[in-house]
């Protein structure tokens, strides 16, 4: 019966060694990226102010930047990142370009374009997500807080295009940044370095005002001892 009991132990303690394995295996193959660079291609330098470039894999993967209900730049941590925040994008329909970023305006189309910085100085990285269609996968792209030019990245090689596509266009360009230190974001919303201020700054004016009323009695020498 010992023996038993033992052999069911370690079989139990096999099974759980093999699914923490399996998340450890699946976390990191959820967070694969691949080279900009490679054998035959380099789509490294599709936008001139670039410092560094990263495709999601897999090259098909067709994912989207998806905002809720997490943000997938954050899930999958772009460049080591987890804590981006969302800017606005340049976008390609039907009825023309819009863009909706606060830090960059661009001009151009889905094959390349360019783009100048208007947003403040208060921005300690920016990056910007290249979003293609079938065939392709996010690019991402950090840049600087300078004015540039773009080209799209979805080229074959490094992305099994089908048919005969050797190029095919950019559907949206999201713009993420992280604030610099005591910065703000570019659509104003108050951190919460900046609440906790407020709130202690409220607290500090109502005791005065209690005092200066004669609500507010400190201790006396007397009652104290």
């Amino acid at each position: 019966m010992k023996n038993k009991n033992n052999s069911i132990r370690s079989i139990v303690s096999a099974t759980a060694l093999g699914m923490i394995m399996g998340v450890g295996m699946t976390s990191n193959a959820s967070a694969a990226f691949i080279a900009c660079s490679g054998s035959g291609y380099d789509i490294s330098g599709k936008v001139s102010t670039a410092t560094n470039c990263a495709i999601l894999g897999p090259l098909d993967g067709k994912k989207n930047d998806t905002l809720n209900p997490t943000m997938l730049v954050n899930d999958e941590a772009f460049f080591g990142i987890s804590d981006w925040l969302f800017d606005g994008k340049w976008n390609s329909s039907d009825t023309g370009f819009v863009d909706t970023s606060g830090l960059f305006d661009f001009t151009g189309g889905g094959p390349s374009g360019s783009f100048s910085y208007v947003g403040g100085a208060s921005i300690a990285d920016i990056m910007f997500i290249f979003k293609g269609g079938a065939g392709t996968n996010l690019v991402g792209y950090l840049v600087t807080q300078a004015g540039g030019d773009y080209a799209t990245p979805f080229t074959n090689l490094p992305f099994p295009l089908s048919g005969n596509s050797t190029v095919k266009d950019t559907s949206h360009i999201s713009v993420y940044y992280r604030n610099g230190e005591g910065g703000t974001p570019p659509s104003g919303v108050p951190e919460p370095g900046v609440l906790l201020l407020v709130g202690a700054g409220l607290m500090g004016l109502g005791l005065a005002r209690r005092r200066k009323s004669g609500r507010f009695q400190a201790p006396s020498a007397k009652s104290a001892a």
